[in-house]
């Protein structure tokens, strides 16, 4: 069976040929992934019992899906009815299309037998179970119709995370690659708007608008335009780099300072069957510039403990390491009946000085999100304000960079991050960074970027004192040395 269609002689090909259990499509902007989906239903379509599910999250999302799906599916004789709509076939198959408005919406797939599936938008499914949830329908007992899904997607949203570990980190692009768990096969093939020529000649404006996403917003380029998955939209911290112009930059395998010269915090966030975390944060001394650096120099990351059980294990990497506090949040300071609140176990079997953490008041997220954009910035010795080890640190360095805001709708939230996500490194992190900031006063006011301030230091300076091939950091020793340190802040 046949319709009028070409796939450009890339991705689409690609796709359309790949013999695996699971595809994942897209990247970027304009990829023209929806069409391949269309397209990819169509294997076997001939077949009297084939049957597909067509999947997306909100079903307004999925309207557009329907209107192409059906020009294409008309012309091979299916007829749309009911809401959410299915196509029947005059000679037995049959596409469902569905959504999944809440959380009980993934279940009433199951027991369902749907030899193909495709679900768009993958990262908007916001964890791996859900996902599973689906994919265990995903299934045959008709030896003619192999089981196959294809996803589509674009990086950002709510479910980033999960799918870049389950498809883009375990093999190259285009490289087929097998689940080690179950021996089902997987591929991730990239697409981009030089992909898709239809676009490109029906709408040529539509790529010089991504072009003009470079200097205004060069990350959120980099994911519209190339689909990078380091960059995302969507994304908090987007400020997050390991490294700057091949330099260590938030992530660090060796500290300037010894740890036990610098003032030492402790910050905790609770999970039981989520997991919770403790982090181990050291204030510097300031440097020559004036700056005083937090560095994360251990974690500890693990769920099913109890209070006590996380008291031995912090105790346990602790050793004699001096504290000067431990902050946790307000939900710790709780007495459950019968027991002893977690601040009482660990005050008893820590001993070290507890302090509550900022998290109860009115925007309280919104404070935290925003200390932790301060110590993500620059300060003006070219490096940031928070540093992290990484040898002991991976779960923090995976997961702050990941995290997006909420997009539920709310008006209200549209600056807050999206609490479904893997947030307690950012929780125990953000309470931390409030409390040193409250105690220490490190950021006295928003710091200009060392950008910023060498092109000052030439503008003050005599002509032709310096150039470009002189380093920062002389420029800015020399600034020092002229008084001009003040003139680096604003409040």
């Amino acid at each position: 069976m046949q319709i009028e269609w070409k796939p450009n002689s890339g991705p689409q090909e690609r796709a359309l040929q790949a013999n695996v259990f699971e595809l994942l499509y897209g990247g970027a902007r304009g990829g023209g992934k929806t069409e391949a989906g269309i397209i990819w239903l169509t294997d076997d379509i001939e077949h009297k019992l084939y049957r597909a599910l067509v999947i997306r999250r909100n079903a307004d999302d999925l309207s557009d899906w329907i209107d192409r799906a059906n020009r294409i599916y008309s012309l091979l004789g299916g007829k749309m009815s009911g809401k959410p709509p299915i196509f029947r076939f005059p000679w037995g198959a049959v596409i469902r299309t569905g959504h999944l408005k809440d959380d009980q919406a993934y279940t009433k797939y199951q027991g369902h037998e749907y030899p193909r599936m495709l679900i768009e938008e993958l990262t908007q499914i916001p964890t791996e179970k859900r996902y599973l949830q689906l994919l265990a329908s995903c299934r045959s007992t008709i030896p003619e119709l192999k089981p196959k899904t294809f996803l589509t997607t674009n990086p950002g949203e709510v479910g980033h995370a999960w799918v870049k570990e389950r498809f883009i980190d375990p093999a190259p692009p285009n490289v087929k690659f097998k689940d080690p768990d179950t021996g089902h096969t997987r591929i991730f093939i990239p697409s981009t708007i030089d992909d898709n020529p239809a676009l490109l000649n029906n709408d040529p404006g539509y790529v010089h608008r991504l072009e003009g996403l470079k200097k205004t917003d060069p990350q959120l380029y980099k994911a519209w335009r190339w689909g990078s998955w380091d960059v995302f939209a969507g994304q908090v911290f987007r400020e997050w780099l390991r490294e700057m112009n091949g330099q260590e930059y938030h992530t660090v395998n060796s500290f300037d300072y010894k740890i036990e010269d610098c003032k030492k915090v402790i910050c905790f966030d609770w999970g039981y069957n989520a997991p919770g975390c403790a982090l181990w944060l050291a204030i510097t001394p300031q440097n020559k510039f004036g700056v005083s650096r937090v560095y994360v120099y251990r974690e500890l990351y693990q769920n099913k403990k109890t209070p006590k059980e996380w008291a031995f294990d912090m105790k346990a990497l602790n050793g004699n390491e001096d504290i000067d506090f431990m902050v946790l949040p307000h939900d710790c300071f709780a007495r459950p009946q019968g027991g002893e609140s977690i601040d009482s176990t660990f005050r008893k079997e820590l001993k070290i000085k507890i302090v509550k953490g900022h998290t109860q008041a009115k925007d309280a997220r919104l404070n935290r999100i925003a200390i932790t954009h301060q110590y993500l910035s620059e300060a003006i010795d070219g490096k940031p304000y928070l540093q992290t080890f990484e040898p002991q640190c991976p779960n923090l360095i995976r997961t702050l960079p990941l995290l997006v805001y909420d997009q539920k709708g709310d008006e209200t939230k549209v600056e807050d991050i999206d609490t479904t996500q893997e947030d307690h490194t950012w929780d125990a992190l953000s309470i931390g960074l409030v409390a040193i900031q409250m105690k220490y006063r490190l950021l006295s006011g928003t710091v200009k970027s060392a950008r910023q301030i060498k092109s000052k230091a030439f503008r003050e300076l005599k002509p032709g004192v310096y150039t470009q091939k002189d380093t920062l950091d002389a420029i800015l020793e020399a600034h020092m040395q002229k008084g001009k340190k003040k003139s680096w802040k604003y409040n």
